[in-house]
């Protein structure tokens, strides 16, 4: 018996139904297109290193101790401005908490709301790290599907409906209205409305989860459902991990003062990363942050571009996709009898990696479906992978 077997049976409910690690990109050479990285080249390595610097001259003993359970006061400040600014999202400092990164923040949230057995609605397909921290908790998913145009209200106001003839009343609805994780859909105003008005009808709340809002090539900016409710019912989080740097671990919630306070009793770790908030305070402040944004949606636009110009030309008849408005991801759906894990295994055989759709859905489906990321390959390598996707997947459709 080894020592891992012996103490399985000791397991808490959540390590039971723990399951695989999030996807990386590997690093033995291989193109990925798996994992949502940002650009390794566009990483912001001599500003952060500048930026260390004045923080360590400036802010004296602070970045190295321990800080406030809601997180520096620094960061929030510049973090009400820039919801402001551009989420169109009025709030306070009071309305704030800091985060390691959108992961902790829905892990915090679920931690709030879910109990084993709780029942939740999702979009599916959805965020695969979603999926994960979902099933880890215990919560039983009723998945909503999605369209060119976002979450299908009529059919969440249909589920509702149904649940609630079940004595069945769903605590939360979870969802990424802004080039959809991994869908790349935006949902539309209307849409928006009308969710957050079942919300005070069924009385749910909405994780609006916006980690691309910043990353918008074309297209109209939309109102934010947190905007929309007027912050009720809706608790929203982003992360700078896509617009600053990954490593950071840094990300943020906004929801009312009695909820944040909440939150800042269950997050037992304390001050989010205080060395790392001071940093990304000094590196954003005075409009570096702003800018940086500009700088990365010119580069992530002319990566879409590339790839959805790759598949033009070289994918197999019988797949489709849209063209996201912003964001990382093109989703490819494949023909019926198709099978992306058994494409991932040969083009792995042949140096590129996808993710398969099966981890973006809850019961096993994704068969059909591919989720390609363009932030964090090369314009070279794009060009090189897709060519041995598409050369795997027309031999595979060929059966």
């Amino acid at each position: 018996m080894t020592a891992v077997s012996a103490v399985e049976d000791l397991f808490s409910v959540r390590a039971r139904n723990a399951n695989e690690a999030r996807p990386l990109p590997s690093r033995s050479g291989i193109i990925s297109f798996s994992a949502g990285f940002p650009d390794p080249a566009k990483l912001p390595l001599d500003g952060i290193a500048e930026a260390t610097g004045r923080t360590m001259s400036t802010h004296g003993q602070w970045p190295l101790q321990y800080g406030p359970v809601m997180g520096y006061d620094g960061l929030l400040n510049l973090l009400v401005e820039k919801m402001g600014r551009d989420q169109g999202i009025r709030c306070g400092r009071e309305n704030m908490i800091l985060t390691a990164g959108g992961s902790q923040a829905l892990a915090l949230l679920l931690d709030m709301f879910v109990d084993p057995g709780d029942t939740v609605l999702s979009e599916v397909p959805t965020w695969s790290g979603a999926v994960r921290a979902f099933k880890n908790v215990g919560a039983r998913v009723e998945g909503i599907p999605l369209d060119d145009d976002g979450t299908r209200v009529d059919l969440l106001e249909a589920k509702l409906r149904e649940l609630r003839d079940r004595g069945i009343a769903p605590k939360i609805f979870y969802m990424i209205p802004n080039f959809q994780n991994p869908g790349g859909m935006t949902t539309t105003l209307a849409r928006r409305e009308r969710i957050v008005a079942l919300a005070r009808e069924y009385n749910f709340v909405i994780l609006e989860d916006d980690a691309y809002f910043d990353l918008r090539f074309e297209g109209e900016k939309l109102p934010t459902l947190y905007e929309l409710a007027g912050g009720q019912n809706v608790l929203y989080f982003g992360t700078f991990s896509k617009i600053l740097a990954a490593g950071m671990r840094l990300g943020w919630i906004v929801g009312s003062p009695e909820l944040i306070v909440r939150l800042g009793i269950l997050k037992v770790d304390g001050s989010t990363n205080p060395f790392a908030a001071h940093v990304a305070y000094e590196y954003c402040k005075d409009g570096v942050l702003e800018r940086r944004i500009q700088d990365l949606i010119t580069l992530y636009r002319a990566r879409r571009d590339l790839m959805l110009g790759e598949l033009n030309e070289r994918m197999p008849e019988g797949v489709t996709w849209r063209m996201p408005e912003g964001g990382f991801f093109i989703w490819l759906d494949l023909p019926e009898g198709a099978d992306s894990t058994q494409i991932l295994a040969k083009c792995r055989e042949r140096g590129v990696e996808f993710l398969a759709g099966t981890a973006c859905f809850f019961d096993g489906e994704g068969k059909r479906n591919i989720r390609l990321s363009f932030s964090y390959v090369s314009d070279e390598e794009t060009v090189g992978g897709l060519k041995i996707l598409c050369e795997t997947m027309q031999e595979a459709l060929r059966g």
